[in-house]
């Protein structure tokens, strides 16, 4: 990379990582492309040149969350001898990184349902943590706690919705304890899937 290339590349993480304490401190709606521009010492005709608009930003946003999600359930599901600690720890984890800065990561994970989704479709991130889930499940059954009369894939399907319902119901109500729900859903799935 010339000199030239690597300090465009500085000047954008320079705008990203600025955008993203602005969005933290005092939300993404309240914070504009010239308050950007200021905290990172550009024009805003510079702004405009790394990112079309303050919601593209976000949606680069959206693109590490989902990659940094796909991580955490990796990091999750190895990290721990149960399926039970598996997926409480999971919920807990998200739940926890929810907390560190709750209206940036709901505008995230909107922007996140609003690119993902097609028509009639659930969002492809789903999709993409589906498998993850029903390996872990598929493994649980082998260990036998998890129940062995229904397919993991189904399972998993099962328990993705039910962690899915209280991020739609906070996504719908900014209000919403998403962060106990998250913790409650999950002991809730697990009630559902274990071993009797």
């Amino acid at each position: 990379m010339g000199r030239l290339e690597k300090r465009k590349h500085e000047r954008r993480l320079r705008i990203y990582g600025v955008a993203m304490d602005l969005f933290r401190t005092q939300g993404f709606e309240r914070t504009t492309v010239n308050q950007i521009a200021e905290a990172a010492d550009v024009v805003p005709a510079t702004f405009f040149n790394h990112f079309q608009s303050k919601s593209a930003l976000l949606g680069q946003m959206t693109t590490e969350a989902l990659g940094f999600l796909e991580l955490m359930l990796e990091d999750e599901f190895s990290a721990a001898d149960s399926t039970r600690e598996r997926l409480t720890g999971f919920a807990t984890r998200a739940a926890d990184q929810i907390a560190e800065s709750r209206d940036l990561a709901r505008y995230v994970l909107l922007e996140l349902v609003r690119s993902e989704s097609g028509p009639g479709q659930p969002p492809s991130y789903v999709a993409r943590i589906h498998e993850p889930f029903a390996a872990m499940l598929r493994e649980g059954q082998e260990q036998g706690d998890v129940r062995p009369d229904r397919d993991a894939a189904f399972l998993a399907e099962m328990v993705v919705g039910i962690l899915n319902a209280a991020i739609t119901n906070w996504l719908a109500d900014p209000d919403y304890p998403i962060e106990l729900r998250l913790r409650q859903a999950a002991e809730f799935a697990w009630e559902a899937i274990r071993s009797v």
